[in-house]
């Protein structure tokens, strides 16, 4: 049976496609078959590839980056960085969810996991009249949303999710990347999510400043480390445990890097 994920979060720049390539560099380190798909993209340029989300999960594939595999990851690209549906005005084409959703499922005849990547925030507009939630009701993979830490972040999370859960699409789980400035700790967004959303993974997932500091706490897989350092050196990863959430929380269910809910639960 193949296994499927859907990446998606509560706005753009929110570490959605570092979580994606480090997913499938678990999943294919774990002997698996991985298709990655970022079916629409922004502000996308050959003379950046390499920097480009397509570019990053070929490489987290470990791939080679050229017109033909950015194609096969990617096929709707716009030059402007802006959200898809201004994108398509300005560019004169643009893609509908059915397309979008078609493309997906498509990788699933080549592959024994199908991880999928959304554009912006969930509720990002890919035309004139639907959004990437739309996308849903015929791609029913379940969805990681990754949040980030900056203020009006959980208010942003909360809805993400809710909105997800009322179209009846199944949430796996809640990666807490820590935004770049400003903001909350991310052990304390990851605190209020747990309480408010009991049913629900948590996992972290705070920024290093660079290689130099070594293996990061409380990280028992030794080898989880090595493969993120491997992959560190072809692309400009600057956090660390998303590995761990991707072999802990989702892949093997180890509970011991999610954060324990019923440590924060009120007395009863």
């Amino acid at each position: 049976m193949t296994e499927t994920l859907f990446v998606t979060g509560s706005g753009t720049d929110i570490g959605k496609t570092l979580v994606t390539a480090a997913l499938a560099h678990q999943a294919r380190q774990s002997g698996r078959k991985v298709a990655v798909l970022k079916p629409v993209a922004s502000g996308y340029s050959w003379d950046t590839a390499a920097q480009s989300d397509a570019g990053v999960i070929l490489q987290a594939l470990g791939e080679e980056i050229t017109p033909e595999n950015i194609e096969r990851v990617s096929p709707w690209r716009y030059r402007q960085p802006v959200s898809p549906d201004f994108a398509a005005r300005q560019e004169g084409w643009s893609v509908s969810a059915a397309q979008i959703a078609a493309f997906c499922r498509g990788g699933e005849r080549d592959a024994d996991t199908v991880i999928v990547e959304g554009v912006g925030g969930i509720m990002a507009p890919i035309n004139e009249r639907q959004t990437f939630l739309d996308v849903l009701p015929d791609l029913p993979y379940p969805a990681l949303v990754v949040v980030g830490t900056y203020l009006g972040a959980l208010s942003h999370a909360f809805t993400c999710v809710e909105t997800i859960r009322g179209r009846g699409h199944r949430v796996a789980g809640i990666v807490v990347s820590e935004s770049e400035t400003g903001g909350q700790p991310v052990a304390e967004i990851a605190k209020s999510l747990a309480t408010f959303l009991p049913d629900l993974p948590v996992v972290m997932l705070p920024r290093l400043n660079g290689p130099a500091h070594g293996p990061p706490p409380r990280c028992s897989h030794n080898f989880l480390w090595k493969s993120h350092h491997l992959v560190w050196r072809k692309m400009p990863l600057t956090r660390y445990s998303v590995f761990v959430a991707a072999e802990t929380a989702f892949w093997r269910e180890d509970k011991a890097h999610v954060l324990d809910r019923r440590a924060h639960r009120e007395p009863s």
